[in-house]
């Protein structure tokens, strides 16, 4: 009776095309487990129980049920609280010696940094190896035979109800949990019967989000995907699955919609996750016990804006249809009100909401984004929001933008030819006075920019919040470091070091243009390609230069040392390699002479490096990045189409 396991099991959670969320969890043994739990019920679903029933039947299992197993709980049956103790045995039971190392930290997961003593039934020292009890493990095995088995066992020990599986990959699975994971309803009747926990936690690592199981748990950012991530909470989990009999019957126990996981994830939101729309409808409208909507999680999402994020169209659109109150109906006009609380990017109290429904679906990036945009009360409020505030605002900055770069402009024309005449100074002609008047307009403008506007838009937002929007919109970014660069010329012209002033200068002027490239954003006519402009420079030309970059830091030494030693190369741009680098960028570009290859060291190895150098990158390399182009401007063209 104390045989120990000595192999681990595995667990394979799998969707099914029938819609269940967990269909069959399968484990195998090893052959040589000598485990004396998989002697009496294996995971090949056999075993010395499944035995007895199949040759005396029901009666012969039940006496051996009642005669055999006693042993094996605690108090025979009616079980006891165990302890870290109790745990760490079952860990360890099949090493002789254990080495302990005070400064080793556990592991993210490890079931003793969230211990707390509880009720067990089954004896730790019979567990499986996953910390599985028999009860567990008929549940697993689903099949008829299996279930009566399970259906005998509690009817003679009901406190196996409360047994959970104590490993780390599966902590906190309990036989509910697996029960409705295989939509057993019978047999979950019998466990809410036999006093089930309907609050216990899966909170196993392999119940949790994809992103999380390898980790440190961060509870605010995370994707939420994953194969059994489903709420923890055995209500979450019939929600998830779409059985909506176990949901009313765990309701009718006292299991709170309204409860959250370790995410914050309440009902609603996991149905959200799992994209069940019926269930949704059906939690939050329940006859009984309804679930309430607008709960936000962890993150700071709700279930609505969540739906937003992860792109669940039919959820959202469920969701706003059910949030919507509704004023008067004639045949098929409605007018209704949605509430603008998680819609609009402003709280209440003025502050930027960061987490709402138009922030997330601007931001988005799937095709399903696109369609949240498409008709509804979400174009109605942007097309609202764009004629009340936005469009004069628009104009406003426009009109400041044009007299800024009219300015700025005029005081690069206006600069003497002469390089030695100073730029401060008295004024000897109109010019100089001109220069002055335009010079000193442009650095009031620029304050006023940068105190007044972003000042204010800091104020409102908050730095953080200032800084995650400038970052999100590379031409207002690129505006204001020219801005920067502008008052940064002013220390220079006081020290009269001109060269230093036109040095920074050159790379202000140019940024200050660059605001244009966000208002033709906003215009249907050329905001396609602006945004086609952004993408292949942050996705096409990004790609092709790290490997073009590569290849022509190879063929760069190559060409260094061909030239190195020829009698021309001091002249030529293949004297040192940063400018040998230069060259064979030129010749990417078309710019070489191929007459030059034959006054080298070796003028037939140099011509076959430059073929096989113009094959790679001219000839392929270029035509892929023309390539690539090309499906982004497809692309772009595609989604703005869509959008109208």
């Amino acid at each position: 009776m104390g045989n120990s396991c000595a192999s681990c099991t595995d667990f394979s959670f799998s969707k099914t095309a029938s819609g269940s969320v967990l269909d069959r969890v399968i484990s195998q043994a090893s052959n040589e487990d000598d485990c004396l739990l998989y002697k009496l019920a294996d995971y090949k679903k056999g075993g010395e129980l499944i035995n007895v029933y199949n040759n005396g039947g029901q009666d012969e299992a039940e006496r051996f049920i009642v005669e055999k197993l006693p042993g094996l709980m605690y108090n025979n049956g009616k079980g006891q609280v165990i302890n870290r103790n109790d745990y760490l045995r079952w860990k360890f039971q099949n090493r002789k010696h254990v080495a302990v190392n005070v400064e080793e930290r556990p592991g993210p997961h490890d079931p003793l940094t969230r211990w707390v003593d509880h009720v067990a039934c089954w004896q730790m020292q019979y567990r499986g190896s996953l910390g599985e009890s028999l009860l567990h493990v008929l549940i697993i095995c689903d099949t008829v035979i299996h279930t009566r088995l399970s259906r005998l066992l509690l009817k003679h020990y009901p406190m196996l109800s409360q047994d959970v599986v104590e490993g780390e990959e599966y902590l906190g699975a309990s036989a509910l949990h697996l029960s409705i994971a295989y939509n057993n309803n019978d047999l979950i009747q019998d466990l809410v019967d036999a006093g089930a926990n309907i609050c216990q936690r899966a909170i196993g690592s392999f119940f949790l989000p994809r992103d999380q199981q390898n980790k440190e748990i961060n509870n605010k950012h995370t994707d939420y995907e994953g194969l059994a991530y489903l709420g923890e909470l055995p209500l979450a989990w019939a929600a998830c699955c779409g059985n909506q009999t176990v949901y009313n019957l765990l309701i009718d126990a006292g299991a709170n919609p309204d409860a959250q996981d370790s995410f914050g994830n309440m009902i609603l939101h996991m149905v959200v996750v799992c994209d069940k729309l019926s269930m949704f409808g059906y939690a939050l409208k329940h006859p009984k016990v309804p679930a309430s909507n607008g709960i936000m999680n962890v993150a700071g999402l709700t279930p609505l804006t969540l739906s937003c994020k992860l792109a669940r169209t039919s959820v959202f659109r469920e969701m706003l249809e059910l949030s919507a109150r509704e004023f008067w109906r004639y045949s098929n006009i409605t007018c209704s009100a949605y509430p603008l609380s998680a819609l609009d990017t402003l709280l209440p109290d003025g502050r930027t909401n960061w987490n709402s429904v138009l922030f997330i679906i601007l931001d988005g990036t799937k095709e399903e984004h696109l369609d949240m945009l498409d008709g509804g009360i979400i174009q109605k409020l942007l097309e609202e929001k764009w004629k009340t505030f936005a469009r004069k605002q628009f104009m406003k900055r426009l009109v400041i933008l044009s007299i800024h770069l009219i300015m700025l402009s005029i005081s690069i024309y206006l600069r003497p030819v002469d390089q030695d005449k100073p730029l401060l100074g008295e004024a000897e002609d109109w010019q100089d006075v001109a220069r002055y008047c335009f010079e000193g307009g442009t650095v009031v403008g620029v304050l006023s920019y940068l105190i007044v506007q972003q000042g204010g838009e800091i104020l409102n937002q908050g730095l953080v919040g200032f800084l995650k929007q400038t970052f999100k919109e590379p031409a207002k970014l690129i505006f204001l470091i020219s801005n920067l660069l502008i008052l940064a010329c002013i220390p220079p012209r006081m020290m009269g070091d001109k060269q230093t002033e036109e040095a920074i200068l050159v790379f202000a002027v140019p940024g200050s243009w660059f605001l244009l490239m966000f208002f033709a954003g906003a215009i249907r006519l050329t905001g396609p390609f602006v945004t086609m402009v952004y993408l292949m420079i942050t996705g096409d030309m990004l790609t092709f230069f790290v490997i073009y970059s590569v290849i022509l830091s190879g063929f760069t030494q190559s060409f260094f040392f061909l030239y190195k030693g020829s009698p021309d190369v001091s002249t030529s741009l293949y004297k040192s390699y940063p400018s040998t680098w230069m060259a064979l960028f030129q010749i990417t570009m078309g710019d070489y002479n191929y007459a030059d290859l034959s006054y080298t060291v070796y003028p037939a190895l140099s011509k076959t490096v430059f073929t096989v150098f113009m094959v790679l990158v001219p000839i392929l390399l270029l035509n892929m990045l023309i390539a690539m182009m090309g499906n982004t401007y497809a692309h772009v063209i595609e989604q703005s189409e869509r959008n109208g």
